[in-house]
């Protein structure tokens, strides 16, 4: 069939080619008789297809390890593992895409109302183990945000089975993100993610300060600068009525709403006695800071000192990278009451869903059984030594700061001066070969400006100088360009 319909076809390109010539000449003849043609018009680029938040990306092609290969052919060092503190165990592992086709193949897909399965319970059972008694219950979505949205309907519904109905109100930090939803946006406090949305959120929210090193009074050390920070919290309370708040919430390590801020030695026993004293509950927020980046599986095992929270959030190294997945653990206190009631009424299509469950058992094995989280505190130590002495007296740098893998270098930038340097830095990194994070506002909304670097927990030792070699460049060829 294929050498008659060549036969039919040559004779037609022939006439065309032999044709070409003919009408080449045609139009040369009628150029030189006329005016010149009019210069050609730029071509617009065609708008990326997909809705990019922050304009068009860099485009990568492929990753794997903790290197991105850029459509340039580039190979570009994963500095913050994928942009977000995600993919924990870099890229192309294959003992995490084996189990994901493993479970897709088994069963993808049981709505949770409908069905259980064993791999929710495995994986809850897990992280229950290796609570300390923290937590006896745990529930799986799709989110950071859908976490703390899921913990927020499960708070108000406690107290209103409790019998205590108005108790409506959060108290939260600010600078916090606590996520995107608008629940979870109203919660947190950083203006630019905020603001456009302000009609949305009612008075249920309310605020004290994070710790921040900018905040302290002169001379003040760790436990005054604590217990000034807990009789905020107090007089917050004694403000709105303690029988009117429900909640008080807080990131063990502040993520990128304050930009990477770990606490004061003595802030989580002093906040605790503060929310012991009014009978509230005590959330942890663990989406970013959690699930081993700061060293342990639980965050608030590395900073609280020994205090332990009513119910956390979970995401991000939850599942790797490799799905998409978030975690709600819940303690005695509030399962107690919310089985007595007989459900906890929040529901998502895709919650407990099989496969992410699989995969995010199978990361938390594999830090588990690599011994990475040993890892994490080893390169966390040698990062933030490293950019400590990189930095050290730099007076353009106000302090480097960090826990386990998760750190941040905070510039003393007036942002009067230069908008957004941290996003500057950024962008230099990355043309430099390394991909890092920008804190912007961190301070309050406008001012404060960082670069974060959040890796994965597998880096290596060369790795690790590396990164600190080219945030070194990078920041210096950015300060370069004010002077």
């Amino acid at each position: 069939m294929l050498r008659p319909l060549l036969r039919q076809v040559t004779p037609r390109l022939a006439r065309a080619v032999s044709t070409a010539p003919r009408a080449a000449a045609v139009t040369q003849h009628a150029t030189t008789a006329g005016p010149p043609p009019p210069p050609p018009q730029p071509v617009e680029a065609k708008p990326p297809a997909t809705f990019h938040v922050a304009g068009a990306q860099p485009i990568a092609v492929s990753s794997s390890g903790v290197t991105f290969r850029m459509a340039d052919g580039r190979e570009v060092l994963d500095g913050v593992s994928g942009g977000a503190a995600v993919a924990c165990l870099g890229y192309s592992n294959p003992d995490l895409v084996a189990v994901m086709a493993r479970q897709a193949a088994q069963m993808p897909y049981a709505y949770h109302q409908a069905l259980g399965h064993d791999v929710s319970e495995e994986l809850a059972q897990f992280l229950i183990d290796r609570s300390s008694g923290a937590f006896v219950a745990g529930a799986f979505l799709n989110s950071g945000s859908e976490a703390i949205e899921a913990i927020l309907k499960l708070v108000r519904q406690y107290w209103i089975e409790e019998g205590q109905p108005q108790r409506k109100y959060i108290i939260a930090r600010s600078p916090a993100y606590h996520g995107n939803t608008l629940g979870s946006l109203g919660t947190g406090y950083v203006p630019g993610r905020r603001n456009l949305y302000d009609n949305y959120f009612s008075d249920a929210y309310q605020h004290v300060d994070t710790p921040q090193a900018r905040d302290r009074l002169p001379g003040e050390n760790d436990a005054a600068y604590s217990e000034r920070l807990a009789a905020e919290l107090d007089a917050k309370i004694e403000e709105l009525g303690p029988e009117n708040v429900m909640a008080f919430i807080a990131e063990p390590v502040g993520g990128t709403g304050p930009g990477v801020t770990p606490p004061p030695k003595g802030y989580f026993p002093a906040i605790e006695k503060v929310v012991k004293k009014h009978n509230l509950i005590f959330i942890m927020d663990e989406v970013m800071s959690g699930t081993g980046r700061s060293g342990t599986l639980f965050a608030f095992d590395t900073v609280a000192e020994g205090v332990k929270p009513d119910v956390i959030s979970m995401a991000k190294g939850l599942g790797g990278g490799y799905v998409t997945i978030s975690g709600v653990l819940v303690g005695q206190r509030l399962v107690d009451v919310i089985r007595r009631a007989g459900v906890w009424k929040n529901s998502h299509t895709y919650q407990n869903h099989p496969v992410n469950c699989a995969v995010a058992l199978a990361v938390l094995k594999k830090m588990e059984d690599k011994n990475l989280l040993a890892n994490v505190r080893a390169r966390g130590t040698q990062l933030l030594e490293g950019l400590k002495k990189a930095f050290k007296d730099d007076k353009r740098v106000f302090e480097v700061r960090g826990q386990g893998l998760f750190l941040a270098v905070d510039f003393d930038v007036p942002t009067s001066l230069t908008p957004r340097f941290a996003a500057r830095v950024k962008e230099r990194a990355m043309a430099n070969g390394l991909m890092a994070l920008a804190g912007v506002g961190t301070v309050d909304g406008v001012n404060g400006d960082c670069i974060i670097l959040a890796p994965a927990y597998t880096i290596t030792a060369a790795e690790a100088d590396k990164m600190v070699a080219i945030i070194k460049k990078s920041v210096n060829e950015c300060f370069a360009e004010l002077e």
